[in-house]
């Protein structure tokens, strides 16, 4: 009986041992493919963890363009975006992000959002962070995004066009837990009506 113990012990050992080698957070093949199609486009790639499990690929450019967002549609396991500088992202780029179906975190800096921009990214139900800093963002375009029901971090840095006429969109977000408004025409007032 002792021998066979001493067996069982040594392969649970071994096996034990060869499973804390796999890293937990060890990408898939899925998600390897994910992470080289984006280096391909010319950004990083990297998992994350806090991310939903079906999409934890999270894409960084620091300059988008149209191509890149194009080439991530292919990969659901494609759960954030992050572009640096989207200056040069079109309508045509932004409408690919609707086709990641659980992209919960986007950000897109130094945009020019329009309403045709914002118009898809309102069709990504499952974000719950969104950033848009100095994107040129009015009060008509931040409506825009009122179906994001699920949204619990919101940044709108650097966008001087909105006002306190916003606020009534950021109080339709009733998840939203962090808001950031640096450089906004927001005011006293318009901070009032988040009052509850």
């Amino acid at each position: 009986m002792r021998p066979s113990l001493t067996l069982c012990l040594a392969l649970t050992l071994a096996f034990g041992s060869r499973a804390a080698a796999q890293p937990k957070d060890a990408p898939t093949a899925d998600e390897r493919a994910a992470i080289a199609a984006i280096v391909k486009a010319g950004g990083q790639g990297e998992i994350d963890p806090k991310l939903d499990p079906a999409a934890r690929v999270v894409a960084k450019f620091d300059a988008g363009a149209d191509a890149a967002l194009l080439a991530l549609k292919k990969f659901p396991q494609v759960g954030a975006v992050e572009v640096f500088d989207g200056s040069k992202l079109t309508d045509k780029g932004l409408k690919a992000l609707p086709e990641l179906p659980h992209l919960r975190r986007l950000a897109v800096g130094k945009s020019d959002m329009t309403p045709a921009r914002v118009a898809p990214i309102a069709k990504c139900k499952e974000l719950r962070d969104l950033r848009l800093p100095e994107a040129g963002l009015s009060n008509a375009e931040l409506a825009a995004l009122a179906p994001l029901a699920l949204l619990e971090q919101l940044d709108l840095s650097g966008n001087a066009q909105l006002g306190d006429k916003a606020m009534a969109t950021v109080k339709e977000f009733e998840r939203l837990r962090a808001l950031f408004l640096s450089k906004t025409a927001i005011t006293d007032a318009g901070l009032a009506e988040l009052k509850g």
